[in-house]
């Protein structure tokens, strides 16, 4: 049962990580803002220079 517990709570604090991690390598950024657009907003929070996040969709 200790076991479950913390590998719930491990999985639960790396998700937000994984999420706002931006568009992966390779993958077109303004469609990966439109399918993720609440980790496209996280994302360009912390990286206000990328050419995505100049876009008015990702504001």
């Amino acid at each position: 049962m200790r076991l479950i517990f913390t590998a719930l709570i491990t999985s639960m604090l790396a998700a937000p990580a994984a999420v706002a991690g931006g568009p992966p390598e390779g993958e077109d950024p303004a469609a990966w803002c439109e399918a993720n657009s609440d980790a496209c907003v996280t994302w360009c929070e912390s990286n206000p220079e990328a050419e995505i996040c100049k876009e008015p969709e990702c504001d």
